[in-house]
């Protein structure tokens, strides 16, 4: 009996070896699944966190719910101002002038830009780098807060009407817009979304990639 004691006892240690491995193995999938588990998680947690959005996870990536309506996500907020004018003359029987009427007016706006949060919003890893898809930023909103003539004329028989100031207001709020686009607010808002990507996911490196519309 006692010649077959160093026999049994190889054979235990080789069992006791490969148990060994067989359960690290098991730990070191069990941590790598929560890895990665972990890794989309935080995704998903990033994503929800900067886009006010509930998010969900599909194919390694994490992604805003579709919804019903379009949301907006206001990153930049800022002051403007823009000055536009009228001017018209009115004849009567074609050939005498019923003078000139003249309005200059200046606007006061609060302009918001930002996203169109729409479903194809998403945030994934592509090897160490997250890739995140956003629409091109926009001008979200152009508020007017306070509006000055700055000159004011009317004609013998031409005055300025109330539709002649709606009509310039209007005219006013689509020239900020088109100021604002111009203005460089749209790369700021662009610039904005990446540094807190990056704070948020504590990387020194996110890449923006154009969600196609739905």
């Amino acid at each position: 009996m006692s010649a077959h004691h160093p026999e049994l006892w190889k054979t235990l240690r080789w069992i006791a070896l490969l148990a060994t491995v067989v359960v690290l193995a098991w730990f070191g999938i069990r941590t790598f699944e929560r890895g990665v588990g972990g890794t989309v998680s935080g995704l998903e947690k990033v994503l929800g966190a900067i886009t006010n959005s509930d998010t969900r996870v599909v194919e390694g990536r994490a992604e805003i719910v579709s919804q019903s309506e379009i949301t907006e996500l206001a990153l930049v907020e800022l002051k403007m101002s823009a000055t536009r004018s009228f001017e018209n003359e009115t004849f009567i029987l074609k050939y005498f002038s019923g003078g000139k009427k003249r309005l200059i007016v200046r606007g006061e706006y609060r302009v918001t830009a930002g996203y169109k949060l729409q479903p194809g919003v998403s945030l994934r890893m592509d090897g160490n780098t997250p890739v995140a898809q956003f629409p091109a930023p926009q001008i979200l909103s152009v508020e007017l807060i306070d509006f000055q003539p700055l000159n004011e004329e009317s004609g013998w028989w031409n005055s300025i009407t109330p539709d002649d100031r709606a009509q310039l207001l209007r005219d006013l709020r689509l020239q900020m817009r088109s100021e604002a686009q111009r203005s460089g607010v749209l790369e700021i808002v662009e610039s904005t979304m990446r540094t807190r990507l990056k704070d948020l996911l504590g990387t020194g490196d996110v890449k923006v990639e154009r969600a196609e519309k739905k």
